[in-house]
């Protein structure tokens, strides 16, 4: 477990705590979210909110090596966002493992939450589960002295809002219902790491965002924001396998900059997806690829033009 922290407060003060993947943070986990803050201006409590590191379906499926689940947000999507609407005091990030998912329910809350957290009162989902083989309940957590408030379904046009349905519709690149789901245009944030510099050879800088064996929720050609220190960039971006360049199955996220380069290795971008552009797709030749990568970016600046 490590933490996060957004407000330095008390540690000895007790605690609430929102509990979940929160993949995305969208609408209906913000409702859940809020439930908690506004407990914790009643009784003055330290706001935590707790996800897990892998995602516990991402762990079990990397144990049958199954393909992982697509991710709406990294971890550092997921602090920014609370950072910035001020829902909590600190992110609590439990790395999901071997040890955390032969837990118990009783395990969880006595050893987790009331001893290393101080953890008073729980908020959660209608659908929450927890401790091994999902066998944890609202009854676990009265049963321990810590009181649970469960949160309903948020509907959207009588559709729950869920990260799976959220997902469904990235898949398909209907990014006008992510985004009316999401409550926001979908964002990436990571550390800037090294590619295999063929854009800068081709006259086509970019920067490439360090995934680690996240799989992103979208996948194709974007125009899109990218932010580096505060200043907001516009951009063509691609996520995907580059199967042009590779026939390796990891995916990548990277970003050209229009008529920006810059050394931003090392930088944390966030890169903030506006538009589809088109499918990824496998070229004949390096040339024929850039000569569609010159058209994409054209049409991006054409696109930001339009809109100023």
């Amino acid at each position: 477990m490590y933490r996060i922290i957004i407000n330095k407060l008390d540690d000895n003060k007790p605690a609430i705590a929102a509990i979940g993947n929160f993949d995305g943070l969208h609408k209906g986990h913000l409702e859940l979210i809020k439930e908690m803050n506004q407990q914790a201006r009643l009784h003055n409590y330290k706001r935590l909110v707790i996800v897990f590191e892998p995602l516990p379906l991402e762990y079990f499926f990397d144990q049958l090596n199954r393909p992982r689940l697509t991710r709406l947000s990294l971890l550092r999507d997921k602090f920014l966002i609370l950072k910035k609407i001020d829902y909590a005091d600190e992110l609590i990030v439990l790395r999901f493992n071997k040890k955390t998912a032969n837990l118990s329910p009783k395990q969880f809350i006595e050893n987790i939450l009331k001893f290393q957290l101080n953890v008073t009162e729980v908020v959660v989902g209608d659908d929450f589960k927890f401790g091994k083989n999902g066998l944890g309940r609202s009854q676990d957590f009265k049963d321990a002295n810590v009181k649970p408030i469960t949160i309903n379904k948020y509907l959207i046009n009588n559709q729950r809002v869920s990260s799976s349905i959220i997902r469904e519709y990235a898949k398909i690149n209907d990014l006008s219902r992510v985004g009316k789901y999401l409550g926001r245009n979908l964002q990436y944030t990571s550390r800037v790491i090294y590619g295999n510099q063929l854009g800068r050879k081709y006259g086509v800088p970019t920067i490439n965002l360090c995934l680690g064996h996240n799989v992103p929720a979208l996948w194709g050609i974007y125009i899109a924001f990218v932010y580096i220190d505060g200043i907001r960039y516009n951009a063509v971006a691609s996520i995907g396998k580059n199967p042009t360049v590779t026939n390796q199955e990891k995916y990548k996220l990277e970003a050209h900059l229009l008529d920006i380069d810059m050394d931003l290795y090392g930088k944390i971008a966030t890169v903030e997806i506006l538009e589809f552009m088109r499918e990824e797709k496998k070229f004949a030749d390096f040339n024929t690829m850039f000569e569609q990568i010159y058209a994409d970016l054209e049409l991006g600046r054409n696109y930001f033009k339009n809109i100023k």
